[in-house]
């Protein structure tokens, strides 16, 4: 008998042993669960913790919309918080740096991976996503208006970097950067058209002179008086200055000696 109860008390605690393990190995199971689910659940963020939605930048339509790639889905993005000045409106001519706007957008952020920071509303009326575009640490919204190259535009209830944003276009109108640098060009809604006007008259005699000055030239340079860079006739961006920036050299060397510099491209 003595044989027999050892026998059945060694079964028995070998049974609570089997079943300790088999819990201890379920907990295990549990918390990998917890871990990956966890992980599945991260939010990117940009190096200063705003969460961000990951995106490639495919095409630039102006300096405050672009084409971007998420997720392998084509979508178009409004800029959030600005506006900069037509370049291909329907019924509106080219405003005066609107294609500084648009160029500095295409060769800041095209073909980039950039993060889109959303505000309250996602969408416009239009379809397109509304968001703040970050490049690394930058905002490039941000960016325009400390450029002078777009105003503070609000549209309700996306409102989130007003602050921020009207200090910065306060600094660019002390600097008289930009758009800030014609005089009564920049209105609460929009640009002034009048003004737009008169500074294409005022560009077009500056032209014409230049142009009875330079008569003997032969293959005109065109100098961009904002970024200080020159193009000839066959470079990649020649037709792209604006009119009211340009500045004509008969010569690389008349250019460089007022301190321009060749385009790359």
């Amino acid at each position: 008998m003595k044989a027999f109860y050892k026998a059945l008390c060694l079964l028995v605690i070998a049974g609570l042993l089997s079943l300790g393990v088999a819990a201890c190995g379920s907990s295990d199971a549990n918390n990998d669960q917890e871990t990956n689910s966890a992980a599945s659940n991260k939010v990117e963020t940009n190096p200063v913790g705003i969460k961000l939605i990951p995106a490639t930048v495919t095409n630039v339509v102006d300096g405050d919309t672009i084409d971007v790639e998420i997720n392998n889905k084509e979508e178009r993005v409004r800029l959030l918080l600005i506006d900069t000045p037509e370049t291909k409106h329907p019924s509106k001519p080219v405003q005066p740096f609107g294609p500084e706007a648009s160029e500095y957008t295409k060769r800041t952020l095209l073909g980039k991976q950039v993060g889109l920071e959303l505000d309250v509303s996602e969408r416009d009326r239009y379809g397109r996503l509304l968001a703040y575009v970050w490049l690394d640490d930058k905002m490039h919204n941000e960016v325009l208006i400390e450029k002078g190259l777009a105003r503070v535009a609000i549209f309700q209830p996306n409102v989130k970097y007003v602050d921020r944003f009207r200090e910065k276009q306060h600094q660019a109108q002390k600097k008289g950067v930009g758009i800030w640098s014609i005089e009564n060009y920049v209105q609460e809604k929009g640009f002034n058209s009048n003004t737009q006007q008169k500074q294409s008259n005022i560009t077009n005699k500056e032209q014409n002179d230049e142009g009875t000055q330079n008569k003997s030239c032969v293959g005109k340079i065109k100098g961009n008086k904002n970024s200080k860079i020159y193009h000839i006739p066959s470079g990649a961006h020649y037709d792209e200055v604006a009119d009211h920036n340009v500045v004509w050299f008969c010569t690389e060397d008349e250019a460089q000696a007022e301190g321009y510099r060749k385009s790359q491209n």
